[in-house]
């Protein structure tokens, strides 16, 4: 639409429905560099249908666990001719124990050793610490590390109970450290490389061994063994940023894997697999849908986030 404002009437021109997620987005990401990357969804029993068709016309790689009860669904009214987005989440449904316990043991059918499992997104309703501790096990029990991509109360849960990776932005960063409110986050980002720096490692001290914290169009800082480092952007002409830390944490995910067995944390190149998840979050700017994304311009940001840091030392 040419503008969104709050309490009018308002027309869009054209709408779009397709299956939504972070971990969807991630899934699109390595679609599109032709890199494995299955997904296990949870979807609602009454319109889940729907929503694999979406999936499956996609060429996605994706099997999936079912709850009784609807698919959770966000709204996004995008601005023509500008970055800005609107977005309404639907707080979606409850999931009892018993369907918990089954997308668990599909979990564990699906992992593979030495792989990061990522968990990204918001859990349904009815999800306690206890749950998310014993999501944690199952991936360590099976030798690989964990990637938690999530609203900052699970975010606190999971830091709690052994996860490797986290990767907030820098408002649910600061909300996870200093307890703030999770229902509205404006973006603000001055001083945003210091603060993402200390939000970092903050969140090794809380439990991660590893932490990201993406910081909008400035760029992200990820602290590991004590030290952080600072990634930039590169500049690219946005369509849309809405998915660019699904984009950026699929990149990375993928990234780290080509680099060996990442249980062995201090023989990856950390920096080498932000840049190069800076790289897949721009190019995914620039396309305008969460996920979507070009394997040439990847790699052609990726090489200038490389002469970048080669000029910078």
């Amino acid at each position: 639409m040419s503008h969104f404002e709050r309490g009018a009437i308002m027309r869009a021109p054209s709408a779009e429905v397709r299956a939504g997620g972070k971990g969807i987005d991630a899934a699109r990401v390595g679609k599109s560099l032709k890199k494995r990357s299955p997904l296990l969804v949870l979807i609602g029993d009454l319109d889940g249908d729907q929503y694999s068709r979406f999936l499956a016309e996609e060429g996605l790689d994706f099997k999936t666990s079912s709850y009784h009860g609807k698919i959770r669904v966000a709204t996004m009214y995008h601005e023509d001719n500008s970055p800005t987005t609107t977005i309404v989440n639907e707080e979606g449904p409850s999931i009892s124990q018993g369907e918990w316990d089954a997308y668990l043991a599909a979990i564990e059918h699906e992992i593979k050793p030495r792989e990061i499992v990522a968990s990204m997104g918001s859990f349904p309703i009815g999800i306690s610490e206890e749950n998310i501790a014993e999501l944690i096990s199952l991936v360590h029990r099976s030798k690989s590390l964990i990637f938690f991509d999530a609203a900052p109360h699970f975010l606190i849960w999971a830091l709690r109970h052994g996860a490797d990776i986290v990767s907030p932005n820098l408002d649910e960063a600061e909300a996870v450290i200093k307890g703030f409110s999770e229902d509205l986050f404006r973006g603000e980002d001055s001083n945003g490389q210091t603060r993402a720096e200390r939000a970092a490692l903050a969140l090794c001290i809380m439990g991660a061994k590893l932490a990201i914290v993406h910081a909008g169009a400035l760029g992200a800082a990820l602290a590991f063994s004590g030290k952080t480092i600072w990634v930039p952007t590169v500049e690219v002409m946005v369509k849309s940023s809405v998915g660019a830390g699904d984009s950026l944490a699929a990149g990375f995910i993928l990234k780290s894997e080509e680099q060996g067995d990442v249980t062995e944390m201090d023989l990856i190149d950390w920096k080498l697999s932000l840049q190069y998840g800076t790289a897949t979050a721009s190019a995914a700017c620039e396309m305008g849908r969460s996920g979507d994304l070009d394997a040439i311009r990847v790699q052609q940001l990726f090489d200038q986030l490389l002469k970048l840091n080669e000029t910078r030392r």
